[in-house]
């Protein structure tokens, strides 16, 4: 094709058709890093974040094959000559375009006159600030990272959850915490996790954060888990989060086809955002066909 625009004396044709070849190429090579880097990728999840079809996705990891640079099976590329797949990276800092879409969704789906508890956490921390906005509201934090952010934008009655104190988080833990919620009437709880596994849990910090986030999804009449990562994690870790009982997940972006599979098979139901970047799941009913409330409809 190439000599022919030579030959017709269409240099025009040339740079379309050079355009057009490095954009392929720069894409391979794209997927060839992040099979490197990760190990492992699936082709949903390969379609979804460079924004091309599966059948592309699948062309191109064809001509990777032939250079020997993965090997495919089962639906995923695996790096050649790797080992073990690497865990996918989870519980990386969001930037504030990601972040602030998430925190005014969670925001909007809280009412007035609620109690809510603050999980563990940077990411659930971060929604303190948005709760001033709220009238009535009460919190309750469960960890002395969060007091001062709290004290500095809260205007409303502030609780701290009594026990142990982490050395390392400054997380409240223990059985004495967990008894403690007792004493609380919960709204609300948000909370967070750094990635949805491939066995369908949700990745925590550690387990005295998943014994405290069980404990208030039980307590609490809603539950909100900020989850920092859209694309299903390969990750296996003991201290993770089961589905049940959580209402509401808000994700920074569209997931993966496996993960959002997932989440339907689970009984949640994407609901309709403003245009923000942020994905939000619902199991609640109030949700199960329609879009998000507005601020302060939700109960």
């Amino acid at each position: 094709m190439l000599l022919a625009s030579i030959a017709d004396g269409q240099p025009g044709n040339i740079d379309v058709t050079l355009g057009a070849k490095s954009a392929v190429l720069q894409r391979r090579l794209k997927i060839a890093d992040w099979i490197r880097q990760y190990g492992q990728m699936r082709v949903d999840e390969l379609s979804t974040a460079l924004k091309v079809s599966e059948v592309t996705i699948r062309g191109d990891l064809t001509y990777l094959e032939e250079q020997g640079l993965i090997v495919r099976s089962f639906g995923k590329a695996i790096a050649a000559k790797s080992g073990a797949p690497r865990d996918r990276p989870a519980g990386a800092p969001l930037t504030k375009a990601l972040l602030v879409p998430m925190l005014r969704r969670a925001q909007a789906l809280i009412g007035p006159d609620q109690t809510v508890l603050i999980g563990p956490g940077p990411l659930a921390t971060q929604a303190i600030p948005w709760l001033a906005e709220i009238p009535g509201v009460s919190v309750v934090l469960t960890s002395t990272e969060a007091i001062p952010l709290a004290r500095t934008c809260l205007d409303a009655r502030i609780y701290l959850l009594g026990g142990e104190i982490t050395a390392e988080s400054g997380m409240i833990e223990g059985a004495g915490a967990l008894r403690m919620l007792d004493h609380f009437a919960l709204g609300w709880s948000i909370l967070e996790a750094d990635a949805l596994s491939a066995d369908s849990a949700l990745l925590v910090a550690a387990k005295p954060a998943e014994r405290l986030a069980e404990a208030a999804i039980r307590r609490s009449t809603r539950s909100i888990v900020l989850i920092g990562n859209p694309a299903l994690s390969l990750e296996r870790r003991t201290a993770q989060l089961g589905l049940t009982g959580i209402s509401d997940l808000i994700l920074p972006g569209m997931p993966s086809n496996r993960l959002r599979d997932i989440l339907l098979g689970a009984g949640f139901r994407p609901v309709e955002t403003d245009g923000g970047t942020e994905a939000h799941f619902s199991s609640h009913p109030a949700h199960s066909r329609s879009g998000a409330r507005a601020f302060g409809e939700a109960s």
